[in-house]
């Protein structure tokens, strides 16, 4: 399969650093050498990257998800949460598998399945730091697929989850 072609404003997904619109196309000089790279504005934190043309693929950028893969990506943060592994290493190995493939819907799991903790503030500092991550991640696609910003995004998520959080007996 051919990597995208993505143009100046098109709206991508970088899977370490979240959604964000390409801002432009600029050269930048790397060991003696012109790179063209895609100079993408993140939506969270002002965070600017850049990617070499050429790596577009390898980089597994993508664009945000559709109307169908959303839909399925609100019936896994509204899910039943699955347990975590209460083994720190093992349960760290398995949310940083699923946080490291890119995949919207694994990072969406781990995001449900941490929530539980997260609202009763009883996460580690290392479990709080994963799903802050995880959060980041999908609400500057939220706010991509759904053209708001990135707080009102956030707000979307937050009451999304809270809706679905079981309540405490």
């Amino acid at each position: 399969m051919a990597a995208p072609d993505f143009k100046v404003n098109d709206k991508v997904v970088h899977p370490q650093y979240g959604g964000g619109y390409v801002a432009g196309i600029e050269s930048i000089q790397v060991g003696g050498e012109q790179i063209e790279c895609l100079k993408i504005s993140c939506v969270s934190k002002g965070r600017k990257i850049f990617v070499p043309k050429g790596s577009v693929e390898l980089s597994a950028i993508r664009p945000p998800l559709n109307g169908r893969r959303f839909a399925e990506l609100k019936r896994t943060l509204t899910g039943e949460p699955e347990k975590l592994n209460r083994n720190f290493n093992r349960r760290m190995k398995a949310v940083k598998t699923k946080l490291d493939s890119g995949d919207p819907l694994q990072v969406g799991e781990v995001l449900r399945d941490m929530y539980p903790k997260w609202s009763d503030n009883s996460l580690s500092s290392s479990d709080q730091r994963i799903f802050e991550k995880c959060r980041d991640l999908l609400v500057s696609e939220l706010a991509l697929i759904r053209d708001v910003s990135y707080e009102d995004a956030l707000e979307y998520l937050e009451e999304t989850m809270s809706s679905a959080a079981p309540e405490s007996a």
